[in-house]
């Protein structure tokens, strides 16, 4: 049986869309809501389709965010998962490095996030018995002025190795 995933990043939950908001807050609610639908639908179809893991590369949250209601929202859905059997892998992008909810949540056991060390996960075996790993390096502050690449372990020999980057490989400058 093969391995299935659903890749996912950038869902930004209630994210304040403040230049939106200003020009028009009815609009500006129904996108805020849209990455909570967003998320909800994606779970919907991992637990559906019996997928074994969702692997998510980074920004799940909108920078300094700290709203509980937040929090509460993703750990309902990471336990939805857990119920179903499948394991969840999370890098933290830039806006997550500067979110108070990643720095004091702690998710259910199916749940993985990366640290910066880029220590590779096993996500489980093929029928083949072909093992597969997870690689991933989160952001430990919004600014990555070098590249993450060299954090990342080599490949796991013969086995099937996913990496998860929320970067551009080059790295990026610090805002003037």
């Amino acid at each position: 049986m093969p391995f299935r995933f659903i890749h996912t990043a950038d869902l930004h939950l209630d994210s304040p869309l403040t230049s939106l908001a200003l020009r028009n807050a009815d609009l500006g609610d129904l996108v805020r809501g849209a990455t909570r639908k967003a998320l909800e639908r994606l779970v919907d179809l991992a637990i559906t389709e019996e997928v074994d893991a969702v692997i998510i590369a980074g920004d799940l949250y909108d920078g300094s965010q700290t709203s509980m209601a937040t929090a509460l929202f993703l750990m309902g859905q990471m336990r939805r998962l857990e119920t179903a059997g499948t394991h969840v892998f999370i890098i933290r992008g830039n806006h997550d490095a500067q979110s108070q909810i990643t720095r004091e949540l702690t998710f259910p056991p199916n749940v993985h996030v990366f640290d910066g060390r880029g220590k590779p996960v096993s996500a489980g075996r093929l029928a083949s018995g072909r093992e597969i790993h997870v690689h991933g390096v989160s952001f430990a502050q919004p600014h990555a002025p070098a590249s993450l690449l060299p954090a990342y372990r080599v490949p796991v020999p013969d086995a099937i190795n996913i990496g998860l980057m929320h970067t551009s490989l080059a790295g990026a400058p610090s805002p003037v």
